[in-house]
């Protein structure tokens, strides 16, 4: 499975959009529906490595203390629908640089444009933190996220971060 390092430049990203009956609420790291939301996320795509629930409890848990570098809390967050997460982006400073570690989206939810819609909202939550671009790491034999995040102005930056420069 080949992975790649995309970057989007902030400056010439897509704006946000904002669908009145869903909301953006902190990263939640510990909550097991939190988990469930991404174990649903990975389950038998390219992506998935066989993690089990509790799995992904520990994952999360580890994340949020600092296993790929210090969480962004503004970056990090969840996407609701009446107060159930269907959706998350979670950021870190990995290599001195912002990374999306996670980009998921509840299968149930998948295919209507609220993967677009998290990717619009972290994008402009960095504008206004003043950052100039994100980066994220992306399997290639995952073409519905490469080519959402093609859609949303991410582009190849590299095979390995020694590629990269912050």
């Amino acid at each position: 499975m080949k992975r790649i390092i995309m970057a989007c430049d902030l400056q010439h990203a897509p704006k946000a959009l904002q669908e009145s009956a869903l909301s953006f609420e902190p990263f939640l790291p510990n909550s097991r529906s939190v988990a469930e939301l991404f174990y649903s996320a990975y389950h038998e795509t390219t992506d998935d490595e066989g993690e089990s629930l509790a799995d992904w409890q520990r994952e999360l848990r580890e994340t949020a203390d600092g296993k790929y570098g210090p969480l962004i809390p503004e970056l990090s967050f969840q996407l609701q629908k009446d107060d159930h997460p269907i959706g998350a982006v979670v950021t870190s400073t990995f290599q001195e640089l912002p990374l999306l570690l996670f980009v998921v989206m509840g299968a149930a939810f998948k295919g209507n444009g609220l993967s677009k819609l998290l990717m619009k909202e972290v994008i402009q939550r960095a504008k206004a933190m003043g950052l100039t671009r994100l980066y994220l790491v992306v399997t290639v034999e995952n073409q519905p996220a490469y080519k959402l995040y093609e859609a949303c102005g991410f582009s190849f930056a590299g095979e390995s971060w020694a590629d990269l420069s912050p």
